[in-house]
């Protein structure tokens, strides 16, 4: 692979990743993602023989995006577990008041792609697990006493804020979970 053929996947990538955000997966076609991106025709196609899996690679790429801001933003905002356990929200919502923010990406795709086999929906269950697993981390790095079941509960406020900044365009939601999720950490703390 050279690197200029790396550089037009790349380009695809952010290009159709961008697009599908902003329009919606079933919205955009491949047409457009070739005009949007400046690649031929030819060269998408040899890298995205499909748009199922063009959009499977593309949530594959968001995802691994996501996380990696994440993890950096919630690691820059605490010093103890318990602290960057709260940031998270913080971290939530700042993402939620961005001018560009149109809901979480994986949470759309899976609700505009009626067919659950689809690989994209696997890609957001595998980052909801990887989510997870950070909070399950620092849950018992915290002194949580059960970070399994804690993580769970987590689940249960991240989907909640997010959901509530897509439908009302508002970052609050953040500011709720942050509340509820104090709390939780409070009463799992082990005495």
């Amino acid at each position: 692979m050279t690197a200029q053929s790396s550089n037009a996947r790349q380009q695809i990538l952010e290009t159709a990743s961008l697009l599908f955000y902003n329009k919606g997966i079933q919205h955009v076609g491949i047409n457009e993602v070739i005009a949007a991106s400046g690649v031929a025709k030819r060269t998408l196609y040899r890298w995205f023989p499909s748009k199922d899996l063009l959009i499977t690679e593309v949530m594959k790429y968001r995802a691994q995006e996501w996380l990696r801001w994440f993890e950096d933003a919630v690691s820059a905002r605490g010093i103890t577990p318990k602290e960057r356990l709260l940031a998270t929200f913080d971290v939530l919502r700042e993402w939620y008041s961005s001018p560009n923010f149109r809901g979480c990406p994986f949470i759309n795709a899976v609700l505009e792609i009626a067919d659950a086999s689809h690989q994209a929906h696997q890609v957001s269950v595998d980052l909801r697990e990887s989510i997870r697993q950070i909070i399950v981390r620092l849950a018992a790095e915290a002194g949580v006493k059960n970070p399994e079941f804690f993580s769970q509960q987590y689940l249960l406020l991240i989907g909640g804020a997010s959901l509530m900044a897509t439908i009302e365009h508002s970052p609050n939601g953040a500011t709720y979970a942050q509340s509820a999720l104090s709390v939780l950490i409070d009463a799992n703390i082990g005495n």
